[in-house]
């Protein structure tokens, strides 16, 4: 026997198809069964849980371990072609491809992180740099100041005293 109606059959595969978590609940909906249902099969064919959230950190990590490894696969093919006088261009093509996914993973996860890193950064960099500016303006006003102030004291009443 079908649970749901087609209309919330079609919300929950909309919501699946968009990116929504797998939930059970949202699978029995878009299948038209009963989450107990799924619940149960889930349990006897041994359905794994979605990791839906990932730690960065443990993922740059398993990139990082990744690359290396993939380095030295690189390293490993290039000496060997060195030593037979001839690349496996294969090898090297697809070395080079899984490092480019990894690198673009990396890029991906980092996204909001490293997004957000960059700015303070670089509004600190900004600061200092601001400061540096205000300092030689006082500076410079300073010297511009004791130069005016300067020359009448100095000069007791200024050009017309010369002659």
């Amino acid at each position: 026997m079908r649970y749901g109606s087609a209309a919330a059959q079609r919300t929950a595969m909309r919501a699946l198809f968009e990116g929504a978590p797998a939930t059970l609940d949202l699978l029995a909906r878009a299948g038209g069964r009963t989450e107990a249902f799924l619940v149960r099969v889930a349990r006897e064919e041994g359905w794994k849980e979605p990791a839906f959230d990932v730690d960065p950190e443990a993922l740059e990590k398993r990139l990082v371990t990744l690359s290396d490894r993939l380095v030295g696969d690189l390293e490993a093919a290039s000496a060997e072609g060195r030593a037979a006088g001839s690349y496996d261009k294969h090898r090297i093509d697809a070395l080079a491809a899984m490092l480019k996914m990894v690198e673009k993973l990396g890029e991906m996860t980092r996204l909001p992180e490293r997004a957000a890193e960059r700015q303070n950064r670089s509004d600190a960099d900004l600061a200092a740099a601001l400061s540096l500016i205000d300092a030689r303006i006082v500076e410079l006003a300073c010297a511009l100041a004791a130069s005016m102030g300067g020359g009448e004291a100095d000069g007791g009443g200024g050009a017309a005293d010369s002659f």
